[in-house]
């Protein structure tokens, strides 16, 4: 970005001539450059990703009600 910011200062501070151009394509052009080759390297790092969190299951048979006692006549 400095880089960027002294061709716009530099398009802006010489008379308009040929190096105007390259001053204002650099401003221009560097922050594209910049995106694509830092897009085409990918992340930086590979971090470790925590596993996604599975809640237990909890499940009751109906034998644990029958145990009890309370349900083995209908009452």
């Amino acid at each position: 970005m400095i880089i960027r910011v002294i061709c716009i200062v530099l398009a802006v501070a010489i008379p308009v001539g040929w190096w105007t151009f390259i001053f204002v394509a650099g401003a221009v052009f560097l922050p594209y450059f910049a995106v694509v080759i830092a897009n085409a390297q990918g992340p930086g790092t590979k971090s470790k990703r925590a596993s996604a969190a599975e809640a237990p299951t909890l499940s009751i048979s109906a034998d644990a009600f029958r145990a009890n006692g309370k349900f083995e006549d209908g009452k």
